[in-house]
């Protein structure tokens, strides 16, 4: 009898689940990479806001259109682009005034926004001062951008990336061991230009002195590598 039981315990413990096997954790280093690559602005950029108040929408609609055709007109007779010249931002509020504790509204507030991008550094002052002629209400968001803004990102990413292999190749002999191949790669930065040198002043009523200085473009990578002992 007790052969009997011996053997059947046998039998289940053969017959059990398999305890699971767990191979080798592959060894991994991770590095951030970064590069940058620096330019001189070649374009200037503003946006003009034309904002109307009145009772109907249809009489709004009509003198902002009238404003930002004269702002079109004028701009292209400083040989602006029209690709240069965007105004698809229009927004229409209710206009609301109070009084006291009292609240009326007065009629509707339609404004528009035409975002402008100058390819001439030298025609900033020309054309602002030729839509301020126009009465519109203001000028904002004055900046300096790059038209080649792209190719310099492109640049700082393969920076960044030659960054990240130095970086790990360095770690990798200081623990004696040999980098193997990049598992994965992230990038991690979105590729805004920023100004490294604020020399900019926005207006200059004598002359078109000022000068932009340098705009540097950095960019940001993760890359996982396989370590090999």
């Amino acid at each position: 009898m007790k052969k009997l039981l011996l053997s059947s315990v046998l039998l289940l413990t053969a017959c059990g689940p398999t305890p699971p096997h767990h191979p080798a954790q592959q060894r991994q280093i991770t590095v951030t990479g970064v590069g940058s690559a620096v330019s001189v602005p070649d374009q200037f950029n503003f946006t003009v806001v034309i904002e109307e108040r009145g009772e109907t929408a249809s009489d709004l609609n009509r003198i902002v259109n009238e404003k930002t055709n004269q702002v079109i007109e004028q701009l292209k007779k400083l040989d602006v682009k029209e690709k240069n010249i965007q105004s698809l931002q229009v927004q229409f509020n209710p206009w609301v005034e109070y009084n006291g504790q009292t609240q009326e509204q007065k009629g509707f507030i339609l404004s528009r926004r035409i975002d402008i991008t100058l390819d001439k550094l030298s025609l900033y002052d020309k054309a602002i001062d030729s839509v301020l002629k126009l009465k519109i209400t203001r000028i904002e968001g004055f900046s300096y951008s790059n038209s080649k803004a792209y190719e310099h990102y492109q640049s700082a990413i393969a920076q960044a990336l030659q960054d990240a292999q130095q970086r790990a190749e360095h770690m990798a002999e200081v623990l004696d061991l040999e980098l193997g191949s990049a598992i994965t790669v992230s990038e991690q930065s979105q590729g805004q230009a920023m100004q490294a040198k604020n020399t900019m002043r926005l207006r200059s009523m004598a002359e078109s002195s000022s000068l932009p200085g340098e705009m540097n473009t950095t960019a940001q990578v993760s890359v996982v590598f396989e370590l090999i002992d």
